[in-house]
C-alpha cells in the first residue's frame, strides 16, 4: 500500500518529466527519452515507472493543467453547462504547445484527451455515447481547425460561428 511520502514523490516526478517535455517541445528540441529525463533530472527507470511513451507524458500535462484551470473556474456549474466551450477557452491558451505538438505530428495526444474529457464513462448507456462521443469529436474537429488556421480565431469567435449556424 503506497503511502503519502510516496504518493508525493511519484507526483512530483511525472510533474517534473511531464514539465521538462513541454520545455522542450516548445524550444522546438527533437525530443527522445533519454533528453528528456536529462532535463528532468531523473532516470529512465523512473520515466518508464510513469509514462510508456513521450506522447503519454504530453497528454498528462494537457489533462493535468486542464484539471487545474476547471477546478479555478469561479463557478463550476457552467463547466458542466459547456465543457467544450471551457476546453475550447483552455487549449487556446496552451497556443505555443499545441503548435509545436501539430509541427511534430503529435496532436493525437490531444484527440485522446478529448475523448477521455467529453467523450462516454465506462457506464455510459449506448444511446448516451453517441452522443458524447459526437460532443467530443465535434469540440475536437473545432479545435483542430483554429489549430490548422494557426489560432486566427480567438475562442469568441470561434462560439459566434458555432452559435450562427446553430441558428442561435
Amino acid at each position: 500500500m503506497p503511502n503519502a511520502r510516496n504518493s508525493e514523490i511519484c507526483q512530483q516526478t511525472k510533474d517534473s518529466i511531464a514539465n521538462a517535455a513541454v520545455d522542450l517541445l516548445l524550444l522546438d528540441a527533437d525530443l527522445s527519452v533519454s533528453l528528456l529525463c536529462r532535463q528532468a533530472g531523473v532516470s529512465r527507470n523512473a520515466f518508464y515507472r510513469n509514462f510508456d511513451s513521450i506522447e503519454e507524458v504530453v497528454g498528462y500535462y494537457l489533462r493535468s493543467r486542464w484539471i487545474r484551470y476547471a477546478s479555478s473556474l469561479p463557478d463550476r456549474r457552467d463547466l458542466l453547462d459547456s465543457p467544450g466551450r471551457y476546453l475550447i477557452i483552455y487549449i487556446y491558451g496552451q497556443r505555443p504547445l499545441l503548435r509545436s505538438l501539430r509541427q511534430k505530428q503529435m496532436l493525437g495526444v490531444l484527440e485522446e484527451m478529448f475523448l477521455e474529457v467529453l467523450g462516454p464513462d465506462e457506464g455510459t448507456p449506448p444511446s448516451l455515447r453517441y452522443h458524447r462521443n459526437g460532443m467530443a469529436f465535434l469540440i475536437y474537429g473545432l479545435v483542430r481547425t483554429m489549430i490548422e488556421n494557426d489560432f486566427t480565431e480567438t475562442p469568441e469567435e470561434v462560439f459566434q460561428l458555432m452559435d450562427s449556424v446553430s441558428g442561435k
